[in-house]
């Protein structure tokens, strides 16, 4: 082997172990055609996060109805909408152009790499997780996204008083939020124990696409809101 394709392969390696790191799972990409982030959408990638301002991480931004109604109710707040599938990328640019919001920016990837690379400690005031994929067969629990070690790991990037926003129409899943909640309560305050306050239906929340289906399905989703202590 040339020493030069020893070293390619090397940076290669090096680079799977990144890539493994944020691993994405399931699509990031449509079965259309048309899967290019658009010009739209680069111009208000992320750049940085001022830790001075109210920042807010929409993560699983969808195509951007929770990300949209952040924005609109005050323009004070910076939106990071976090999501992997292009075409979601691509209609939150567009909505974001179509509104004339200014008060929003988007990181394609994993919110870990995205809190790792982008975000200083005690930078984050907000985090909004609506409906993540609930992997719902017993062999992919493991690639929920929320469980105690998401909560260790956002403790030390989250602002004190912060507030995370969590919805699921999986009752497994919640159970296991639940239980991890339960082993971080030294760190995060539930909020919301009345179960008054747990039906999403009956709270201004947004009312994104994935909450539409579960009401169609039969489904009743339930609110989760924490505080960082």
């Amino acid at each position: 082997m040339e020493r030069h394709n020893y070293r390619e392969w090397i940076n290669m390696k090096i680079n799977m172990k990144i890539n493994y790191t944020y691993r994405m799972y399931g699509r990031s990409k449509g079965r259309g055609k048309n899967n290019e982030i658009t010009s739209d959408a680069i111009s208000i990638k992320l750049k940085k996060i001022d830790p001075l301002n109210y920042n807010v991480i929409d993560i699983g931004a969808g195509y951007g109805e929770s990300t949209l109604v952040i924005s609109k109710t005050d323009s004070s707040k910076q939106i990071i909408a976090c999501e992997k599938f292009i075409d979601g990328i691509n209609k939150i640019a567009e909505k974001s152009f179509l509104h004339s919001l200014n008060n929003i920016s988007i990181f394609h990837g994993n919110v870990h790499q995205l809190l790792d690379e982008y975000c200083p400690h005690n930078s984050i005031s907000e985090i909004w997780i609506l409906f993540p994929d609930p992997w719902p067969k017993k062999r992919h629990f493991k690639r929920r996204l929320i469980n105690t070690n998401f909560f260790n790991k956002i403790r030390d990037f989250l602002k004190k008083d912060a507030i995370i926003h969590i919805a699921s129409d999986s009752k497994s899943y919640i159970s296991n939020i639940l239980m991890s909640i339960h082993q971080v309560k030294k760190e995060f305050e539930w909020m919301n124990q009345n179960k008054n306050e747990w039906d999403y239906l009956n709270m201004p929340l947004p009312q994104t696409k994935y909450f539409q289906k579960a009401l169609e399905n039969g489904l009743n989703p339930m609110y989760l809101k924490l505080m960082k202590l």
